[in-house]
Order: C-alpha cells, then sequence, then structure tokens
C-alpha cells in the first residue's frame, strides 16, 4: 500500500515538473516573438566604429572660443613681420600623443598625455613688444599643465611651464602671471602661484616661505583627532620649542605649508605654530613620533 501512495506522489511530482516545463517554453517562445516584432520596426543595431582619435583631435573648429586657435597668424616679436603659427596632436589614445606647435617653420613638441588641441595668444609684459605662445595639457587626473613659448624670430623656445590652463592664468601685463598649484603635501589643496618674466624671458617661480589655502576650501578647517603639539615659528621649525600643543576635540584652522615639509595651523584662540610633514602625509611629531595625517586631523581633503 506504501509503495502505490509513492508511486502516484512520483507520477504527481513528474506531471507537474513536465506542465512547469511546457509553461516556461511556451513563454520563451513569446518573448522571442516579441523581441523580433522590436527588431522589426527598429532595425538591427549598427556596430559604430571605434574612433583611436583623442578628444583634442576631434575638435570642431566652429566650437572653438575666443583665444583658441588651431592656427593664427600674429606678429609674436614685434619685428613687424607676422608668424604663421598652428599645432597639430599626432598619436592615438592607445599609443600615446605629442603635440607638435609650429611658427614660421620652427617646431617644438610639447609634452603631456591629454592635450587640450589648441593654443593661446599671451602677452605677459605689454612692454617687451612681444607676445607669447600658451599650450594647455588637461594632465592624467585633472592636474592641467600649460607650456608658454617665445618666438625669438627663427626659433620657438619653451621659456616655462605652470600648473593650470592657460584660459584660468591671470596676466597682470606686467611680467607677472598668477595660477593655482596643487600642493605637494598633507593633503589635496591648492595654492596662489605666482610667476615673473625675467631679463632673460624666462618665467620664474617667486618663492614663499608659506603658501596659503583659502580660506573656505574643503581642508581649511580641522578637528584635531589627537594632542599635538606645535614647533614655535618659521625660525625654528628644527627646534623642539612648543608654541602650543593642539589638544583632541579642538577646531583649528589650516593657514599652509612651505610646500616642501613644514605646515602652519592656528588654534581657536588664535595661536600658530607648525609641524612637520614626511612622505606627503606623515605626520612628525615632537619628539620623532611619526603618524599619518588622517590620524591626527579630521576634515583633511583627499580627493585624487
Amino acid at each position: 500500500m506504501q509503495f502505490k501512495h509513492a508511486s502516484l506522489l512520483l507520477i504527481v511530482i513528474l506531471l507537474g515538473t513536465a506542465v512547469l516545463t511546457f509553461i516556461v517554453i511556451e513563454r520563451q517562445k513569446e518573448l522571442n516573438d516579441q523581441r523580433a516584432t522590436a527588431l522589426e520596426d527598429i532595425g538591427e543595431p549598427i556596430d559604430l566604429p571605434v574612433s583611436t582619435q583623442t578628444p583634442a583631435q576631434q575638435i570642431d573648429p566652429a566650437t572653438l572660443k575666443a583665444n583658441e586657435y588651431l592656427s593664427t597668424s600674429v606678429d609674436l616679436n614685434g619685428d613687424g613681420v607676422v608668424e604663421k603659427i598652428s599645432i597639430e596632436v599626432k598619436g592615438s589614445s592607445a599609443e600615446g600623443t605629442s603635440t607638435i606647435l609650429t611658427a614660421s617653420g620652427s617646431s617644438i613638441v610639447f609634452p603631456g598625455s591629454n592635450p587640450e588641441g589648441f593654443f593661446g595668444i599671451v602677452d605677459i609684459n605689454i612692454t617687451d613688444h612681444e607676445k607669447e605662445i600658451a599650450v594647455s595639457d588637461l594632465g592624467p587626473s585633472g592636474d592641467p599643465t600649460t607650456g608658454f613659448y617665445r618666438f625669438d624670430g627663427s626659433l620657438l623656445q619653451l621659456i616655462g611651464t605652470t600648473q593650470g590652463t592657460y584660459e584660468t592664468i591671470e596676466f597682470a601685463g606686467n611680467g607677472m602671471l598668477t595660477t593655482q598649484t596643487r600642493a605637494s603635501i598633507l593633503q589635496t589643496w591648492f595654492y596662489t602661484d605666482n610667476f615673473t618674466l625675467g631679463s632673460d624671458h624666462k618665467l620664474e617661480r617667486v618663492n614663499q616661505d608659506l603658501y596659503l589655502i583659502n580660506p573656505k576650501a574643503t581642508g581649511a578647517h580641522l578637528t584635531m583627532l589627537q594632542d599635538l603639539p606645535l614647533h614655535t615659528d618659521a625660525s625654528s621649525k628644527t627646534s623642539a620649542s612648543v608654541a602650543t600643543t593642539l589638544k583632541k576635540g579642538e577646531a583649528i584652522t589650516f593657514v599652509g605649508c612651505d610646500d616642501v615639509a613644514w605646515c602652519e595651523v592656528k588654534s581657536a584662540t588664535g595661536i600658530a605654530g607648525w609641524f612637520l610633514v614626511e612622505n606627503y602625509d606623515t605626520i612628525v611629531k615632537v619628539g620623532g613620533i611619526r603618524v599619518p595625517a588622517s590620524e591626527v586631523f579630521e576634515g583633511l581633503s583627499n580627493a585624487d
């Protein structure tokens, strides 16, 4: 009797499985028919060719803004002769690119990995009767640079490179230009960086003892995660003299750095002091104790 019941149960299970399988097959046929009908309405997919060109090589001249040129004619060195200037981007995204700038037959290769693909004409010093060519590269991770070129009547010469694209750089017209430079230590932040055109017509950086962060920038206002003794001032940074000790939980202001090894912060009471940084973001406390910056300060900017 038990055998008959088991056999009936097995038959019921097999019939149920067969019915379920039939339903699944029919539903799949129905879906296939729907897809076929849809394809008849919209057509088969089209395989578009994949371009190996960089964005710089696909620039539409009609989209260029003011002072953005693929080619133009300008008297660069003030001798009354107009130079014909052009730019060309060679290579591919996969193979790498090279940007070739040419002025009246003299060519020079601009180093970079992500060229804007055009150039601008700037006048760093309006009293020297010369104009400069500016070529920008967007960099591999959003860190743009600009190379400045001079034409001496026969040859193009690189006179200096700064951070930032030339469209964002401020030109005072007196031989000074100002850009925003990404700092090299502690966190991701930028500071105002000045360059001046020397008598040899080379751009020279105006070095500062302290590069200031914008007070409104991310990372300018921090909270202490542990106590940190601060060195007295810039003249005694190498000594163990202590100006104040920042306490855990205290809100402080990050003032800036010398962009080499030392940073200045200010306590809530207005007392300023310095601390040492190694290997970008390792804090060296008084006494030689090394601690990651992320364990000392809360609120650091770590954008890439």
